[in-house]
């Protein structure tokens, strides 16, 4: 009897030394991923990081995407919860979406790593995912919903909205890794710069009401022509299945497939698939220094701001835009290729900093740090394609307009 009592209490204690160590898994599992991406993870550090064998991990986990997905749910369930207390908290709606920045902002935000990898997940896990962070989304356009009907937010597109607020929070971890400047710019400059450029916007003007009072270009000027040869078609083709499922997502059988190729025609112009992604990001990075050139025509400093976020935005829902910056890309190059990459991530970062600083200077943007809030910029589009509303069917320069009155504006009614 007393040994069956014994059990019986040391149960609760079990459970409570397992669920402690399940979370510490899983936030190792978040470094690990954040350093690595999913696939190229390696299980083995993160297991002995907690003190797990390889095969004891599986007790924990039934496979590499499980893993990813327990690690997901468990980053984003903190957020729910700040979102769910900035709701019940009072205030007006702004003062709510302002309750959840604050909240959130020493949150851990690699899952929008693991979001841009989730063709790699079974059907199952990878339809979870997207059901949560897509009802995330609308938590949070309801408390921006709430804001326009008291007066405290100006009218918007409160679903769009809400996604961009969010692409600018989750862009940190990817920041550092494309830009390399984790050293420079702790994502604790980030975290204090957004409040501000949710609430205000960056601009020093009131938010144009048309997108023909915004003048937003159509991106359709500068959209590349069709490709002059076989590799030209293999590369806008990859970038655009890169960009709808993902690198792990797609295999050369599948790019071959949607040229109605064979993978031999794709071996014979790329000797890999690293260095079929490692072409896309060349064309990438092309397309993003014309969109930075086309914006730097413009005079003023909120003029260059909103031709830049507003081509970038467009030419990320196009099909045939560039490739979009994700960790699992960056990890499908070679060190050589990182450098080189970062070198180039940091040469339009500098280009961004310096149409701000015009900005700040002719006074049409307030004062602001100028590197955090870059970086933020680039949060605004990076995810736009794979975020919008669902069932909805939105113009690109709508969405442009959007974007780019949220970053320059703010949510702030008046």
């Amino acid at each position: 009897m007393a040994d069956t009592e014994i059990a019986k209490e040391s149960r609760p204690l079990h459970s409570a030394a397992r669920a402690a160590r399940r979370a510490l898994l899983l936030d190792e599992a978040a470094h690990e991923f954040r350093r690595n991406g999913v696939a190229g993870a390696d299980l083995v550090r993160i297991a002995r990081s907690v003190g797990l064998t390889r095969s004891s991990l599986y007790n924990y986990c039934s496979d590499r995407t499980d893993l990813a997905r327990q690690c997901y749910l468990h980053l984003l369930d903190p957020l729910d919860q700040d979102l769910g207390r900035a709701a019940d908290g009072g205030g007006s709606g702004l003062d709510a979406v302002l309750a959840f920045l604050a909240a959130a902002r020493d949150r851990d935000h690699t899952h929008a790593i693991i979001a841009a990898e989730l063709e790699t997940l079974p059907d199952a896990g990878r339809r979870e995912i997207s059901a949560r962070q897509h009802a995330a989304f609308e938590r949070l356009a309801a408390l921006i919903a709430r804001g326009i009907g008291d007066g405290s937010v100006r009218s918007c597109d409160p679903g769009i909205a809400a996604r961009t607020i969010w692409g600018m929070i989750a862009w940190a971890p990817l920041g550092d890794i494309w830009a390399r400047r984790a050293e420079r710019d702790d994502p604790g400059r980030l975290s204090v710069e957004l409040p501000a450029i949710v609430e205000s916007g960056v601009g020093t003007g009131r938010a144009p009401e048309t997108i023909e009072a915004a003048a937003i270009e159509a991106w359709s000027a500068l959209a590349p022509p069709p490709p002059a040869d076989r590799a030209g078609e293999i590369v806008t083709s990859a970038s655009a299945l890169f960009n709808a499922r993902g690198v792990e997502g797609v295999s050369l059988d599948d790019v071959a497939a949607g040229l109605g190729a064979t993978k031999g025609l794709v071996y014979h112009h790329f000797s890999s698939k690293a260095d079929l992604v490692a072409a896309c990001l060349e064309r990438a990075f092309a397309l993003y220094g014309r969109l930075l050139d086309r914006a730097e025509d413009h005079i003023t400093g909120v003029e260059r701001s909103r031709a830049g976020l507003a081509l970038n935005v467009q030419a990320q829902l196009d099909p045939l835009g560039p490739m979009s910056l994700t960790a699992a890309a960056y990890h499908k190059l070679g060190a050589d290729q990182q450098r080189r990459f970062s070198a180039m991530t940091g040469a339009l970062l500098d280009r961004s900093i310096a149409m701000m600083k015009l900005g700040n200077a002719d006074g049409t943007l307030r004062p602001f740090e100028a590197e955090p809030t870059a970086l933020a910029s680039a949060g605004t589009f990076n995810f736009v394609a794979r975020w919008l509303p669902r069932g909805r069917a939105l113009s690109p320069r709508f969405v442009a307009f959007e974007v780019s009155n949220l970053f320059l504006h703010g949510l702030r009614a008046g």
